[in-house]
């Protein structure tokens, strides 16, 4: 079966409801931190990122369980799931009495919904389109599904910022708080409509063949590499951007991401293979990585400028390519995937936020020092998996 792409175009505006659902939790922050001081909680700041570290303990449990499902019973029936269950979760959220005794606890239930879900969600998607798309439309494919994330992080911003222009302090703390979480629940309808229309799989094909233990650690090791990127170009763009001379810098980072993941997927489609250009991707970012974030912190605005479009160009090659490289590696495994994949995003997705944030206490450069590093994992594991395939190949042919 080969999904068309309006098909795979209804799957991924799922996949940026989702992230939209989570990054709005982050774009509305400073209106619960102020919830919570009004209903006597000290320490309000520290329990709204905490109950955001925590969402992460909660994604390899996602993985497993909803992984079960798409693997037993479709990746379609899974991802209707993850939808109702993230729209159930972000409207309940934007529907909840401000006065509610114990309201930090409904926040932390809600949030670990979301969590839950969004850990089956995100390795789901990855199988359901890598495996059901023409092999030469792979790294077009991987960028949607990049593209989407980003998206819904861009919208996010965008709405509580287009809210805080037009609404007074007053009126956003009173209700205006509650209208991203609104727009949000409309995964709802996704949920029902666009992929409840998917076509279903006859059967759902999972490679039945034994696995080798590497390919576990294999698959964690591209994650670590892909999520450690992602956050540090998104999540932890807002505290890049106090040590640099960009205007915007969030904005505008996330923005000329989202255009480069689009050329990269061309390009590679064009021109070479997931894999290969993955490789040649973590390479440029071990090597580069920490010179351009030197410039990047260091230099005028013009340079500043430049630097960032080149860590940009090469973030967009390895995330373009991810999705591929795991979906080969996971053979249609969506508990393998959504098992290894979560747990390294719960490490690297959690604390990335936090070492970027150290890091620049002591150089804003040293960033590129952690985003190089991370990028090796990736690299090397890639690397392995080509070179056992390679030679599994030459086995058969003699």
């Amino acid at each position: 079966m080969n999904l068309s792409w309006k098909e795979r175009l209804g799957v991924v505006i799922g996949n940026a409801l989702e992230y939209y659902d989570i990054a709005v939790f982050a774009a509305i922050s400073p209106f619960i931190i102020n919830i919570l001081s009004n209903n006597g909680y000290d320490d309000a700041g520290v329990l709204v990122w905490g109950m955001f570290g925590l969402r992460f303990l909660l994604r390899p449990f996602g993985g497993f369980i909803i992984g079960k499902v798409a693997d037993q019973k479709g990746k379609k029936t899974a991802l209707v799931i993850t939808s109702t269950l993230t729209g159930f979760a972000t409207l309940s959220m934007a529907l909840l009495p401000t006065d509610l005794d114990h309201i930090v606890f409904y926040f932390l239930i809600l949030q670990m919904l979301q969590a839950f879900s969004f850990g089956g969600e995100f390795p789901t998607i990855i199988n359901y389109l890598i495996n059901n798309s023409p092999s030469n439309q792979h790294s077009r494919t991987g960028s949607m599904i990049v593209a989407s994330s980003i998206s819904g992080v861009i919208l996010s911003l965008l709405i509580v910022s287009l809210l805080q222009s037009t609404l007074s302090d007053q009126a956003m703390q009173s209700y205006g708080w509650r209208i991203p979480l609104l727009i949000g629940a409309v995964n709802i309808a996704v949920g029902f409509w666009f992929r409840f229309k998917l076509p279903s799989e006859v059967k759902p094909s999972v490679n039945t063949k034994p696995q080798l233990g590497t390919l576990w650690i294999e698959l964690f090791s591209v994650s670590v590499t892909g999520g450690a990127v992602f956050y540090i170009q998104n999540l932890a763009s807002s505290i890049i951007a106090t040590s640099t001379n960009i205007p915007n810098y969030s904005l505008l980072n996330s923005t000329f991401l989202l255009v480069l993941v689009i050329f990269a997927g061309y390009f590679t489609d064009k021109m070479s293979t997931p894999k290969k250009t993955y490789v040649v991707g973590c390479l440029v970012g071990v090597i580069l990585y920490f010179p351009l974030y030197w410039v990047l912190t260091n230099s005028s605005l013009t340079v500043s400028i430049f630097s960032m479009g080149a860590i940009t160009l090469i973030s967009a090659f390895i995330l373009t390519n991810l999705a591929a490289v795991l979906a080969d590696l996971a053979m249609n495994k969506t508990v393998q995937l959504g098992i290894s994949y979560n747990i390294a995003l719960s490490i690297f997705g959690g604390l990335t936020p936090l070492i970027v944030e150290v890091s620049k206490s002591y150089s804003a450069s040293l960033i590129g020092l952690y985003a190089a590093a991370c990028t090796v994992p990736g690299l090397l594991a890639t690397c392995l998996y080509i070179q056992r395939g390679t030679k599994t190949h030459r086995e058969i042919r003699t």
